[in-house]
């Protein structure tokens, strides 16, 4: 388990909907995106991301876990050519649940409270609320698979997503597959004991509140990456990451422009007027340093 993404949310999510053996209880990472030029007019932007999550599980004496954490990432970039680069930020906290039901059955329970926003004047519209819950059901040691649903009220409206996946290692342990879809994929394979390679996919969508200008701006990208996974300790590993975003878009919004509902990739009652251009999308570079807690599995 880990808590995102972010939250980072995304991050969050697709950590801790996960089955594997084992627990991310640091994760830092950077990320630059850089030279995007705007749709229509000149110009163009970096966009530098960077973010820290931790996961702080406590095991009572049934063995369930009372989970808390904390996530906090900033983004900086331009919204338009001719302005001056914003930083987008947010803070996220983690309280929840994770109960066994059963031997093969465990279920994940949530709160997930965040500021998301500018951070010049911290207020109402800054705050959102969260929730996850999230079933897994055991039908081996190497295969697992779970569902759940999410949701966030976010600054364009309710938002739902269901969640569907499944984690599988294979015998010899060099072959690792965790899916989350819609927003997360993950396969690796281990080179040696100290290098794994793989690719990943990610689907974002946050929203972050601009106080000074009382707008919003509607974060959405599919993200996917090649990386090679260095293992410096058992717990200790480096990722370096070289991706591509696909229909990425970071689009402003006048705080009382929003959705009726939105449902994963859908959007229903969608008449909202974007205020600002949009840039392409382009190549990622991403670093990520893990603290990774290996988990013994009961015989």
């Amino acid at each position: 388990m880990k808590i995102f993404q972010l939250i980072i949310l995304l991050i969050f999510i697709s950590s801790s909907s996960s089955a594997q053996d084992y627990v991310d209880l640091i994760k830092n990472h950077y990320a630059i995106s850089p030279a995007n030029s705007f749709d229509s007019i000149g110009g163009k932007t970096d966009v530098v991301e960077f973010g820290t999550d931790i996961t702080l599980p406590i095991v009572l004496k049934n063995e369930n876990v009372f989970i808390t954490g904390i996530a906090a990432e900033q983004i900086n970039l331009k919204l338009d050519p001719l302005t001056k680069s914003y930083n987008l930020s947010s803070i996220a906290l983690k309280l929840g649940y994770q109960a066994n039901h059963s031997n093969k059955v465990s279920g994940t329970y949530m709160l997930l409270p965040k500021l998301a926003s500018d951070f010049k004047r911290i207020g109402g519209k800054d705050f959102q609320l969260g929730g996850l819950a999230l079933y897994k059901i055991k039908k081996s040691e190497l295969f697992k698979y779970h569902a759940g649903l999410y949701y966030n009220k976010e600054l364009f409206g309710p938002f739902v997503v269901p969640l569907l996946g499944f984690y599988y290692k294979s015998d010899n342990k060099k072959f690792e597959a965790n899916f989350t879809l819609p927003i997360w994929a993950d396969v690796n394979y281990s080179l040696t004991n100290w290098m794994n390679i793989g690719t990943n996919f990610s689907a974002i969508v946050r929203s972050y509140h601009l106080s000074q200008y009382n707008t919003y701006i509607a974060k959405k990208t599919n993200e996917i990456f090649g990386y090679l996974q260095f293992n410096i300790k058992k717990s200790f590993i480096l990722q370096t990451k070289v991706g591509y975003s696909i229909g990425r878009s970071y689009k402003a919004y006048a705080d009382d422009d929003k959705t009726d509902f939105g449902f994963s990739a859908f959007r229903f009652g969608d008449n909202r007027t974007v205020l600002n251009p949009t840039f392409n999308d382009g190549i990622i570079f991403r670093v990520r340093l893990l603290y990774r807690f290996h988990i013994k599995e009961k015989s």
